[in-house]
């Protein structure tokens, strides 16, 4: 009897996290507190069943996530603490809390992650269905907005991390199909249904970070998947098919040629005086070329609490055009933890990344894909600063791995 409650025990925790990681999702554009309650219990459930797991390179990324929390607390320790650095404990306790959680719950949940992919899916679906709607409503505004380096709106969500989620999404039905996961017929063709709309909504309204993330993925996994078939053809025709999407894209959405003429405008007003004030690509650079300053001044960090003191300092020394209010950080990352923890940060989110290697390895190229995603979004938006962005790569990355490993057998009942 004990041991038949024990194993209850195990299916109700496991049913629990996994539902709940779907309404932390849907929460993503709803509450914060219900991610955060949703992070929690993810915690709460890592305590329980970590020691369960038996795969030895997903433990080994999740104790490599453990590491960085260990470099936040060695940053209290030199530096004190502080209400902005326990805020960042929190963010990174909860990174590690929905990575390890998710690797688990998915690899126990394994027969029901179609559906979830599909519910998933689905939400994401409605929300480009909002948005696009008022585009379109507001077409004329909203593409003059688009020259000014602004954004189309998203409900309750940053432009940015919903293009991101829009690109993993893509990468997710893109592998079911292609990977022929889905046994049931209409289950595929709503599949086939939601990619074709959130394909055309992506290069619409997706911001310009997703949709770089998006097509370096997708450059990288269609190399490595011709190569792991041996098919130049494969290969020959999903480069045709990127092409021919990217025309039309260029062709028929207004958007996305005022996001081409929009960066254009914006890399080339770099060192043209106070012309980047009025360019985001701009101010990002000059951002990025303060950051390596302090970087290169500071080669073992000012700490989390001095970082942003660090860089307004290093703006006036080197008399920046920027005017004060767009001072901003560099949106990156590895900038970011290189400022803050010096070129051991730097490091440790580079061995994090290097970790995923053999999760790829054994893998098909949807997660190669979507760890590519992140790799290069990383380089234009410090996603691990915002518990939105790491909600999302905590439960992507696992949920690609579990689908697409070699060893994993889904198996849904028809």
């Amino acid at each position: 009897m004990p041991l038949l409650n024990n194993i209850s025990l195990k299916k109700f925790n496991n049913s629990f996290i996994f539902y709940l990681l779907q309404v932390g999702f849907l929460s993503l554009w709803i509450s914060p507190f219900i991610v955060s309650l949703t992070t929690f219990f993810s915690l709460v459930y890592v305590v329980l069943t970590f020691n369960n797991y038996s795969d030895k390179r997903v433990k080994v990324v999740c104790y490599l996530s453990f590491i960085i929390l260990l470099t936040h607390l060695a940053s209290m320790g030199i530096y004190g603490a502080s209400d902005t650095l326990f805020s960042k404990l929190l963010l990174v306790v909860g990174f590690i809390s929905l990575l390890s959680s998710s690797f688990l719950v998915f690899d126990a949940k394994k027969n029901h992650l179609i559906l979830f992919s599909l519910v998933i899916s689905g939400i994401v679906f409605v929300i480009n269905i909002y948005a696009i709607t008022n585009y379109l409503v507001h077409k004329a505004h909203y593409d003059a907005l688009l020259l000014q380096s602004k954004s189309i709106p998203i409900p309750n969500m940053h432009h940015i991390h919903f293009g991101i989620i829009n690109a993993c999404i893509l990468f997710l039905l893109l592998g079911l199909l292609v990977q022929k996961k889905i046994p049931k017929i209409w289950h595929r063709n709503l599949a086939k249904f939601m990619l074709v709309v959130i394909a055309i909504s992506f290069h619409i309204l997706s911001s310009r970070t997703g949709l770089l993330s998006f097509y370096v993925g997708a450059f990288v996994s269609v190399i490595a998947y011709s190569i792991q078939k041996r098919s130049y053809s494969i290969l020959l025709y999903s480069f045709l098919s990127i092409i021919i999407t990217l025309g039309l894209s260029v062709q028929y959405s207004d958007s996305f040629r005022n996001k081409i003429k929009n960066s254009l405008e914006d890399y080339n007003s770099w060192g043209k005086g106070d012309e980047i004030n009025h360019k985001s690509m701009g101010m990002r650079i000059e951002a990025s070329t303060m950051a390596i300053h302090v970087i290169k001044a500071y080669p073992f960090g000012v700490g989390i609490e001095k970082k942003e003191q660090a860089l307004q300092a290093m703006y006036v020394k080197k008399n920046t055009p920027l005017d004060l209010e767009n001072r901003i950080g560099p949106h990156n990352q590895f900038l970011d933890y290189g400022m803050k923890f010096g070129w051991i940060g730097i490091g440790i989110l580079l061995i994090f990344f290097i970790s995923l290697i053999p999760l790829i390895q054994n893998a098909s190229f949807p997660m190669l894909g979507i760890s590519v995603v992140f790799l290069v979004a990383l380089f234009f938006e410090s996603l691990f600063e915002r518990q939105t962005s790491i909600f999302t790569f905590c439960m992507f990355i696992p949920l690609f791995y579990s689908l697409f490993g070699f060893g994993s057998v889904i198996m849904n009942k028809k």
